[in-house]
């Protein structure tokens, strides 16, 4: 990790409470990046979460006090580690948070015998797709998916996300 003063753990159950506050503070970036209002009422469902803390697949930043400033929430998908979220909060960005919590994944899934790790994202938006692929991860054509991934993929667009923009990515292990 780039600054000592953080570190990355597993989830607590005391921490799902405090992670909608870090991944509205990551969407206002996220939302100010596409050009689109920062209003963030939506987080991740809190049993979405709790079954990722549930499952040993949610791994929290946290700070010096030991506060969560960062998450990775993921599930395994057709022996992919699929990352269903990962967020900073804005005032702890750029500091390597988003790549120590990626690096504990891929360790993750390297231990646990997944084949790889997957992730949706935007294709367009400088902090996503190029940071995915600095560390590994390439685009997947929708059209050569696991049927599972094609699925997750799909729903997103259904849920409101830019089809024109919207990217499969994964990292073989």
């Amino acid at each position: 990790m780039t600054d000592p003063t953080y570190s990355v753990r597993p989830s607590q159950q005391d921490d799902l409470a405090r992670l909608a506050d870090v991944e509205r503070s990551a969407a206002v970036v996220y939302f100010a990046a596409l050009g689109e209002p920062t209003d963030v009422p939506d987080v991740m469902a809190p049993d979405t979460l709790r079954a990722c803390h549930d499952t040993g697949l949610l791994w929290i930043s946290v700070d010096g006090s030991d506060r969560p400033v960062g998450f990775l929430a993921a599930e395994k998908i057709d022996g992919s580690l699929f990352i269903k979220e990962m967020s900073v909060h804005q005032n702890h960005q750029r500091r390597g948070l988003g790549h120590c919590l990626m690096q504990t994944a891929l360790a993750h899934a390297r231990d646990s015998g997944c084949a790889s790790v997957s992730l949706t994202t935007d294709r367009l938006i400088p902090f996503n797709a190029p940071f995915y692929e600095r560390i590994g991860f390439s685009a997947l054509p929708i059209d050569e998916a696991p049927a599972a991934l094609r699925l997750v993929h799909d729903q997103e667009i259904k849920s409101g996300f830019d089809p024109r923009r919207r990217i499969l990515m994964i990292r073989r292990l």
